[in-house]
């Protein structure tokens, strides 16, 4: 991995004169700090341009407008804030928009991570049944990693970005007035928003806190019973699928360690053959170019192309069990509200069918009741509990449509989702193998040379 990637530090520059521009930075700019500068809430931002970012091909015709879309949002430009109480990152994020809802057709706006725990947060409180995208892990994104190196903070501003996307393009979730927010409003306005919002995540009834880690369902839905178990069978393979892949990336890396020792003893032994010298010599070079190609498209670009965007991918197999789960929350409560309402008419049954003289107590200590009371109470609490059967009803009935949907929409990403990862990875290995092919074919007419001038000699 590049000296360059592994640096305690990174930092971004701050906001560009072209901020769409997708251009490569060379390693000598991108190891040099830029300027330092302050940011409007007083934090001093070291900051050194890095325009573009491995997921550059995912931004979907950012630069070129809307493309048909109504709201396009994009993730980019991070940097490092450094103030007498803590060290963070914030990122650019830059919104275009056709809506009405929206009053400017552009915002440009920088929120660090912990904003978008919110705003997943506060989509959670308010959309329990839809899908809510993941987010990266706080700080174990990459093993072994400083969080402000630049491949932990590539890592995560494309998962960030397409958190974001992820939310923008559902016609649900986007619509929300937290979204709103989060694209548009200024810092102060910002975190004033988040201070008078509170948190919701977690409130249940007391009924279904007591019982939702032991009651089972019923009657489960048969639908989404087959789509708990196609995703965990999909998780399963997936996950095998990265751990064959940290085996295979760990002996790439070995690999790469072994051929870095050929070049010096190729060169040691074409010292004492001057008839194999220019081959051993070029064999050398041809080595050493197919250990850079290795290092470059099979360990470093495989963390950032392939094993984090299929991380990624399995959380967010995990969001969907979790959204899965909330949906059989709401059931539990529907079942447990119609279990109370049952007993409740079971009850007054038998008082009704009771022998109305036999009111007396077997307690002593209590005055007797009178069966006309307990059943006025009764019937006084039937209503109160049908209708709440009834509420929870129509909230299970929604929440399966809007699971429903949003699982046809996640079968149609989850093709294009896999794909795309799937011919990254074989793009890779493309390159790499034309990278070798094109070493070791320089290596052909020295090696035919070097057999002419060896016939040569013999026949001498």
């Amino acid at each position: 991995m590049d000296n360059f990637e592994d640096s305690a530090v990174l930092e971004v520059s701050s906001e560009s004169k072209t901020p769409f521009s997708l251009k490569t930075e060379s390693r000598d700019s991108i190891t040099d700090v830029s300027n330092i500068s302050t940011s409007i809430d007083g934090s001093l931002v070291q900051s050194l341009s890095l325009e573009s970012f491995s997921f550059a091909n995912e931004l979907d015709g950012f630069d070129s407008g809307l493309n048909g879309k109504d709201l396009q949002v994009r993730v980019d430009n991070p940097q490092k804030h450094l103030d007498s109480l803590e060290t963070y990152i914030t990122f650019r994020v830059t919104t275009r928009t056709s809506r009405e809802e929206f009053s400017e057709n552009e915002y440009v706006v920088r929120r660090r991570y912990n904003d978008f725990v919110w705003l997943r947060q506060k989509l959670i409180e308010e959309f329990p049944t839809h899908v809510i995208p993941p987010l990266p892990a706080k700080h174990s994104l990459l093993a072994q990693l400083d969080r402000y190196s630049r491949e932990f903070v590539i890592c995560r501003m494309a998962m960030l970005h397409r958190f974001l996307n992820r939310i923008v393009n559902h016609p649900i979730l986007s619509s929300h007035s937290t979204v709103h927010v989060f694209l548009t409003a200024k810092p102060a306005e910002f975190q004033m928003h988040r201070k008078n919002s509170g948190s919701l995540i977690g409130r249940m009834t007391g009924s279904l806190q007591q019982f939702a880690n032991s009651y089972v369902c019923h009657k489960n839905e048969p639908e989404f019973e087959a789509v708990k178990d196609y995703v965990e069978v999909l998780s399963e393979k997936l996950s095998t699928l990265e751990k064959i892949g940290e085996r295979i990336n760990k002996e790439r890396k070995d690999h790469v360690a072994e051929l870095n020792n050929y070049s010096p003893i190729l060169t040691s032994w074409a010292g004492i053959e001057p008839v194999l010298r220019p081959l051993l010599l070029d064999i050398g070079v041809a080595v050493e170019t197919v250990a850079a190609a290795q290092q470059k498209h099979l360990i470093s670009s495989y963390q950032i192309n392939f094993s984090q965007p299929l991380k990624e991918y399995l959380m967010y197999l995990e969001a969907i069990n979790e959204a899965l789960d909330r949906r059989e929350n709401i059931q539990i409560e529907y079942e447990l509200a119609l279990e109370e309402m049952n007993k409740v008419k079971t009850e007054k049954d038998q008082l009704v069918h009771s022998d109305p003289t036999n009111t007396t107590s077997s307690f002593a200590l209590w005055k007797p009741t009178s069966c006309h009371d307990k059943l006025e109470k009764l019937s006084l609490t039937i209503p109160k509990l049908l209708k709440t059967v009834e509420g929870n009803q129509d909230k299970m009935e929604i929440a399966n449509e809007n699971l429903r949907a949003d699982m046809e929409r996640w079968r149609i990403e989850k093709k294009n989702d896999l794909k795309k990862l799937l011919i990254k990875m074989a793009d890779q290995h493309i390159r790499y193998y034309q990278e070798c092919l094109a070493a070791w074919e320089k290596v052909v007419p020295t090696l035919k040379e070097t057999g002419n001038t060896t016939s040569g000699a013999n026949k001498s």
